[in-house]
């Protein structure tokens, strides 16, 4: 009797296992110039956000949103809008002749031809 007891217990948790399994991404693909994600499940129709390194931004036209998603019993994180993280670009004000870059600011000569 003790060793059924034994039995169910661990067949029970077995079970268990295997239905967390089921339903859930692991940690996404790494795209260039991202700041990796911490966690590495994620249940089915969780999204998340992507975040460029620094010194990056995302391009304009693309999304740091993911979502785990299942179709056709496979699991696979989806998005419309592939992310793409670029380099911030120096802004040149023509008011001031700065060029600015966030946080940033230096003075700079024009020369304009």
């Amino acid at each position: 009797m003790h060793m059924l007891v034994k039995l169910i217990f661990i067949m029970a948790a077995y079970q268990h296992n295997i239905a967390r399994a089921r339903g859930v991404c692991g940690t996404p693909n790494l795209i260039p110039n991202t700041v990796p994600v911490s966690d590495s499940e994620y249940q089915t129709n969780t999204s998340i956000r992507i975040n460029c390194t620094e010194g990056y931004v995302r391009k304009a036209g693309t999304s740091n949103k993911i979502r785990c998603i299942e179709k056709d019993g496979s699991i696979f994180w989806h998005t419309d809008l592939p992310l793409k993280c670029i380099r911030k670009s120096l802004v040149c004000s023509r008011d001031t002749g700065h060029y600015m870059t966030g946080a940033h600011d230096m003075s700079a000569t024009l020369f304009l031809l």
